[in-house]
This record gives structure tokens, sequence and C-alpha cells, in this order.
């Protein structure tokens, strides 16, 4: 998730959470969000900057292997991280939207006042009820109710599931994150990290030297989510994957794709270096 590379999934669940606070919750809570908004958006920037020198460095060489490549996976699982805090913070804010409609509505009609026309009592019987000269009945006072239980955090098995399948990544279980990132994303097929997910089933088949299979899921990638945050990656990994099957001028187009659709990225840096390699 490099730097330059632009972030639908990121920034438009930021804009979208700013333009909901701006008309809606407490002041104590809309703080509190917007708090926990801009924290994130720190930490994103802070790992673009060390995502981008890290992947320069373990792409220099061929392939993606080499000493960085788990400080690497490291970043990009911290990066899907704050994508799926984001994508909860967004839940939170829709809630308080809400609640504050709900608390916008109209309050129930106020009871009609008593009728101004005099009371004419029949001697011998007492008054009616509620009427002048009656005191009211003094009923036991209403009990008040009971606070809600503190509950528990509600378990996330997607976020789980993710988590589960990066960390067996990051400790080098290919195979196994492979099964695992194939169960996300046939389980959650809609998720905020889908395409994270499938990027990463390629990443699984390209250190398990499946380069036909890591090519198919990469350009999945590109097919399903064209302007997601994984797209350069993917084409980028794409020609790396075609130069592991010692197709060079594949590979070749798809680098130069990468510098003419993602000039800025940190991908399309790599991408230069590798070019200059097959010169």
């Amino acid at each position: 998730m490099g730097g330059g590379t632009k972030r639908p999934g990121y920034m438009g669940i930021l804009l979208g959470i700013l333009l909901i606070l701006s008309g809606c919750a407490t002041t104590q809570q809309t703080d509190g969000l917007r708090s926990d908004m801009l924290g994130l958006q720190r930490q994103m920037q802070d790992l673009d900057g060390r995502l981008q020198k890290l992947e320069q460095a373990v792409f220099g060489a061929k392939g993606s292997a080499g000493a960085g490549a788990g400080g690497l996976a490291a970043l990009n699982a911290r990066m899907d991280q704050i994508q799926m805090s984001m994508a909860q913070l967004k839940g939170q804010v829709e809630e308080l939207r809400h609640a504050q409609q709900q608390s916008s509505a109209p309050p129930p009609s106020e009871p009609k006042p008593p009728s101004d026309q005099p009371i004419i009592s029949i001697p011998g019987t007492p008054p009616p009820q509620g009427t002048a000269g009656t005191a009211p009945s003094q009923g036991p006072p209403p009990a008040q109710a009971a606070a809600p239980p503190q509950t528990a955090p509600a378990p996330n098995p997607e976020k789980d599931l993710y988590n589960a399948a990066m960390s067996l990544y990051q400790k080098g279980d290919h195979a196994g994150a492979l099964r695992k990132f194939k169960e996300f994303t046939t389980r959650y097929p809609t998720s905020e990290l889908a395409d994270n997910a499938i990027f990463w089933t390629g990443e699984c088949h390209f250190m398990l030297g499946s380069y036909q299979e890591a090519i198919n899921s990469y350009q999945e990638v590109l097919d399903r989510f064209p302007k997601g945050n994984k797209a350069s990656h993917a084409l980028l990994k794409q020609g790396a994957a075609f130069e592991k099957l010692g197709d060079p001028t594949a590979a070749r187009i798809l680098y130069e794709r990468v510098i003419q659709q993602y000039p800025q990225s940190p991908q399309a840096q790599v991408a230069k270096q590798w070019l200059e390699r097959l010169k």
C-alpha cells in the first residue's frame, strides 16, 4: 500500500465519516471519533513512508523474497488492519447517525388540557377523579429502570479469520495462509478486505513457486478492483511472476504499465529498478 497510490477504500471511508460527523452525534462522541480517525490517518502516513523504503530494499533484488520480506509483510498487514479499523469506525458513525435521527423525532402529543367547563356535581356522589377539589391519588413512585449490564465486545469472525491468515503468512506458512485467505474470500466476498485477501492469495502462490496461479490471482485483483489499494501491487507482482516464468517481454510490458498508471507510487519506483535489470 504505497504512499503515492490512490486508496479509494481508505479515503472514501474517511471522507464519508467526516461528512457524517459534521451533522450528527454529540460533541463528545464526534470529538472522540474524529480523534480516532486522525490517529489512524497519521499511522497510515507513517507506515506509507516505511513501506516505500522497505519495498525498494526488498524488491530491489529479483523476486519478492529476501531478508526484509517478513518486515514487508508485517507492514502490509498493519495497513490492512488500519483499513479494517476505518471500516469499523464507519459503522460506529452510522449507528450514531441513526441514534441522532431517533432523538430528533417529534415528541408525542401533549395530553389535552382539562375542560374549562364548570363541574356539576350531584349531592351525595363523589366528584370524578382528576377534577378540581380532589387530591390526586398518591401511588407508589415508579421504579427506576436498572442500568443495562456491560457487555463484552462482539466477536468479529471476519477480522479474526483475516488476521489468522496474515499471521500464518508472516510465520512463513504460505500453504496454511493460502488456505485461510481462500476461505476468507469465499466467506466474505464483499468484505472491505476482499481485494487484499485475493492479493495475498497471489503472494502465497508466488512464495510457493506457483507463478501461474499467482498471475491469475493478481489478475483477479485487477479485474474486480481496478481502483483498489492493491491494484498497483498486483500489477507489479504480476510482472515479477512472468519474469520468474522466463517471459521477460511480458514482465517488461507490465513494469512499464505500472510506471504509466501509478507514476507517483513506490511500485513505480520498483518497476523502474526492475526494468533496468532486464536491459
